[in-house]
C-alpha cells in the first residue's frame, strides 16, 4: 500500500508544478500584449505556491521537533512523503527501544531491590549511577548521592582501598572482598566486594556477615580452647609411652604396640600444635610488630635443603631458581611456614622419582613464591577444597597417617594476614602448581 500512495503522491506533486510552470509562462508570456498585471499574476501564484511549501514545511519541523513520539504526523504528499515515511518509522522503532530499555531497567531494579545485597553502580569516573535501599541504609547515602564521586561519598572508608590495585587485586576484590564496619552500625560487620562489570560500569555489593563472623569466632574459640586442654594430657601420656618404649626389654610381646601408640601420639600432638597455630595466625589477623625485612634468598635455600635432604625425600628431583635480589617485609616465623608446608606437601603427595621445583622471583613488581611438582595432581572439584582443615584428597593410608590435614590451611590464613593471594593449579596425571603473589608493598631490593 505504500508504494501506490508514494507514487500517487509524486504524480500529484509533479502535476502541480507542471501546472504551475506552464501557467507562470504563459502569464509571462501573455504580459507583452495584455500589460503587467499578468506578470503580477504569474508573480502571485508564485508567492502562493512557495508559501504553501513553507507552511508544509513549518508543520513537519514543529512535528518532528517535539519530544513526544505519540504525535501524529502532518498529513503529506509528493516529495516529502517518503521522508516523512521514513521518520514515522524510525521514531516508532526508537520509541520501541526506548519502551525496552524502560522496562529492562525497572526489572533491573526491582531484582537488585529483591537481593539481600547493598548495591551501588559505577561508572569508570567512579561516579554513583544508581544505589538500592540496602545501600542507604548500610552505607548511610541517600537517592541525593547519585551523581557524584563514590571517592567524596567515602573520603574517610575502607571501601576505597577496593580501588587501589597496589593494596587488593581486582580478581581479590570481587572475590574475596573487604570486611569493615558497618558505617551506620559499627558494631555490625559487612563485606564489600567490588565486580568490574565492564569497562564502563562497576558494582560494589556488600552483605551482613555478623552472623557468620560470630559463628567463626566460636569455632575458632573451640578449637583453640580444646587444642589447649588437650595439650597437657596428651604431654602425660607421651612421657608415660615414651617410658615404656625405654623400659620394655622385658616385655618383647608389648614392644610392638607401645611403638605404635607412641607414634600416634606423636601425630596427635602435631596435629594439636597445627591447630594452636591456625588458630594464633586467625585471631592475630593484624599486622604486628613481629614483621621485618627478610633475606628471603637465605631462608629460602635453608628450608629448600633442609627439605630436600629429609628422609621422606630422598628420592624426589629437586631444583630451585631463587632470585638473590628479592627480599621480603613479612614475619619470619609464619614465611617460614609457607614454604615448609607447601614443600612438605608436595613430597607427601608425591611418589618417588617426582620432580618438585621451587621459584621465588619478581612478576610486575610483585613477589612471587612458586612450588610446583609434575606428580599426580588434583581434580577440579578438590581444588576449592584443598585449603580446608581435615580435608584430604588422597585415599593412601600412610599420607594420612603422615600428614595432619591443616597445612595449607595454615598457608591460606597466612597469605590472607599478609595480603598475599594464594592460587592453585592442577590437572590430574600432569601435577599441581602453588603460587603465592605478594602485594608490591611487601616487596623489597636487597637490604
Amino acid at each position: 500500500m505504500t508504494k501506490p500512495l508514494q507514487t500517487s503522491g509524486m504524480f500529484q506533486e509533479k502535476w502541480i508544478f507542471l501546472c504551475l510552470v506552464v501557467v507562470c509562462l504563459l502569464g509571462a508570456i501573455s504580459g507583452f500584449w495584455l500589460g503587467l498585471w499578468a506578470w503580477v499574476v504569474a508573480a502571485i501564484l508564485l508567492l502562493v505556491y512557495a508559501a504553501w511549501w513553507l507552511w508544509r514545511l513549518i508543520k513537519l519541523y514543529r512535528w518532528f521537533s517535539h519530544d513526544d513520539l505519540r504525535l501524529t504526523p502532518p498529513q503529506v504528499f509528493g516529495l516529502l512523503q517518503r521522508p516523512v515515511q521514513s521518520l514515522v518509522k524510525e521514531r516508532r522503532q526508537a520509541k520501541r527501544i526506548q519502551d525496552n530499555n524502560k522496562e529492562l531497567i525497572q526489572q533491573f531494579r526491582t531484582m537488585v531491590e529483591a537481593l539481600p545485597y547493598a548495591t551501588v553502580l559505577l561508572n569508570k569516573a567512579l561516579d554513583i549511577k544508581y544505589l538500592n535501599e540496602r545501600a542507604e541504609q548500610m552505607f548511610g547515602l541517600s537517592q541525593s548521592d547519585v551523581g557524584q564521586s563514590i571517592q567524596q561519598v567515602f573520603a574517610d572508608s575502607k571501601v576505597m582501598q577496593l580501588f587501589d590495585a597496589n593494596l587488593i587485586s581486582p580478581d581479590k576484590a570481587a572475590k574475596d572482598g573487604l570486611k569493615i564496619a558497618q558505617p551506620t552500625a559499627p558494631q555490625r560487620l559487612i563485606k564489600v566486594r567490588l565486580i568490574d562489570v565492564n569497562r564502563y560500569r562497576y558494582l560494589l555489593l556488600a552483605h551482613d556477615v555478623s552472623v557468620m563472623e560470630a559463628l567463626q569466632k566460636s569455632r575458632k574459640n573451640f578449637m583453640a580452647n580444646a587444642s589447649h586442654e588437650l595439650r597437657t594430657p596428651l604431654t602425660v601420656i607421651t612421657g608415660y609411652l615414651e617410658y615404656l618404649q625405654n623400659h620394655s626389654a622385658d616385655l618383647p610381646q608389648l614392644r610392638q604396640p607401645i611403638k605404635q601408640a607412641y607414634e600416634q601420639s606423636q601425630r596427635m600432638s602435631q596435629i594439636i600444635a597445627d591447630m594452636l597455630t591456625l588458630s594464633r595466625i586467625e585471631h592475630d589477623t593484624v599486622i604486628n610488630a613481629d614483621e621485618e625485612v627478610i633475606d628471603m634468598p637465605k631462608l629460602l635455600n635453608r628450608l629448600f635443603n633442609d627439605v630436600k635432604h629429609s628422609a621422606d625425600a630422598r628420592q624426589h628431583i629437586f631444583s630451585a631458581q631463587i632470585d638473590s635480589d628479592l627480599w621480603l617485609k613479612a614475619n619470619t616465623s609464619e614465611m617460614t611456614g609457607v614454604c615448609l608446608n607447601l614443600l612438605h606437601n608436595a613430597v607427601l603427595h608425591t611418589s618417588p622419582g617426582t620432580k618438585i621445583q621451587l621459584r621465588w622471583f619478581s612478576q610486575s613488581g610483585q613477589a612471587c613464591l612458586m612450588v610446583s611438582d609434575n606428580g599426580p595432581g588434583i581434580a577440579a572439584k578438590h581444588l576449592p577444597h584443598v585449603t580446608e582443615r581435615f580435608y584430604r584428597v588422597t585415599h593412601s593410608v600412610k599420607q594420612k597417617q603422615d600428614s595432619t590435614g591443616l597445612g595449607l590451611a595454615i598457608v591460606k590464613h597466612i597469605c590472607l594476614k599478609h595480603g598475599a593471594e594464594l592460587s592453585i593449579d592442577s590437572e590430574p596425571k600432569k601435577g599441581t602448581c602453588f603460587t603465592v603473589l605478594f602485594p608490591r608493598n611487601r616487596t623489597q631490593s636487597e637490604g
